[in-house]
């Protein structure tokens, strides 16, 4: 439990929710060494891995999100089964999810979307 945050995160819920999180578009930033561990996971060469499933922006290196049926969606995450096709090597920015220095504060946009959040005043 990360006790810097007004809130702790259920990681059951991932289940019923089926992927928001990864459903809305945006940057999911990743590391060399992430793009390295994650074509190996998909048994691919590391440059066909980045040119199918990575872009750059902003002077850093992020998976692509794919149009589907009007939703921005990571490439890693499968829209049929509603999971992540890659999940125990998703990047950094996926396992710390939703304890992002932006929700520290202001987590009520996390309520709205993230069943897995439970506020700890709720929990005594």
């Amino acid at each position: 439990m990360n006790t810097d945050y007004p809130f702790t995160f259920n990681q059951d819920a991932c289940a019923a929710c089926r992927g928001t999180c990864c459903r809305w578009g945006g940057y999911v930033w990743i590391t060399e060494e992430e793009m390295m561990a994650i074509a190996q996971f998909r048994g691919m060469e590391l440059g066909v891995f980045a040119d199918t499933y990575v872009r750059a922006a902003y002077g850093r290196l992020s998976l692509q999100d794919r149009l589907i049926d009007g939703e921005q969606i990571c490439c890693m995450f499968d829209p049929y089964e509603k999971k992540c096709t890659i999940y125990d090597h998703r990047p950094s920015q996926c396992r710390t999810f939703p304890f992002w220095k932006q929700y520290q504060e202001k987590y009520e946009e996390l309520l709205e979307y993230c069943p897995g959040i439970v506020i700890k005043d709720r929990l005594e």
